[in-house]
């Protein structure tokens, strides 16, 4: 299977999932399709780069792909491990370590300021309430102080604040289109680097 058709079958998969779950809302005033444009929206609109703008846009695919998996623990509010689940997911399939470390950590970033910033839970929405408790609570003081040596936080506190703000039911976004074309870019760019590292390489000799 050459590279192209490779990645056209990840979009493929990408949009049938966003097309047959995005019309869920686990629990909050917006659907999935609808959050997952909104927090990629904000991302733009604050200034962000589009690597992590459509990071934020696919943070929650792993909601979808237990669905596609038929996992007996998601309920109404989605699957408690799907941070884990959907960085996997876009690990295997080519895209950024960047794409796939924000999404990985962006429940445990819930934990996180939870326990370090001071009315943060209170202003979690009730289902965000609701899984942080599936999802381990607060971390403890020990926790947070070993989380807060991460290299990247940055990257994943700005990631876990565009997923408690894009919970709006009518804010005007761009369309899914938009979103798996800037999908496409990301994967293609990645496969371009992992080439030109590969040929860099030297060649084996053999004397």
């Amino acid at each position: 299977m050459s590279q192209t058709t490779s990645i056209t079958n990840v979009i493929a998969r990408i949009e049938s999932m966003f097309t047959t779950y995005g019309h869920e809302t686990y629990g909050e005033d917006c659907t999935q399709l609808q959050h997952a444009q909104q927090c990629g929206t904000l991302a733009l609109e604050r200034g962000l780069d589009e690597e992590l703008a459509l990071a934020a846009f696919l943070h929650d695919i792993g909601h979808f792909i237990a669905r596609d998996k038929a996992l007996d623990a998601v309920d109404a509010y989605g699957y408690s491990r799907h941070s884990d689940l959907g960085a996997d997911f876009l690990e295997q399939h080519g895209f950024s370590a960047r794409i796939v470390e924000v999404i990985r950590e962006h429940v445990r970033a819930k934990r996180y300021l939870c326990a370090v910033s001071k009315g943060y839970a209170e202003r979690l929405s009730h289902a965000s309430r609701v899984t942080l408790a599936q999802q381990g609570g607060p971390m403890t003081a020990a926790e947070s102080a070993a989380y807060r040596r991460r290299p990247n936080l940055a990257d994943i506190i700005q990631l876990r604040q565009l997923d408690d703000a894009g919970k709006l039911p009518d804010m005007q976004c761009p369309p899914l289109t938009f979103w798996l074309r800037l999908a496409r870019e990301q994967l293609e760019a990645s496969a371009a680097a992992d080439a030109s590292t590969r040929s860099a390489r030297p060649s084996a000799r053999i004397e």
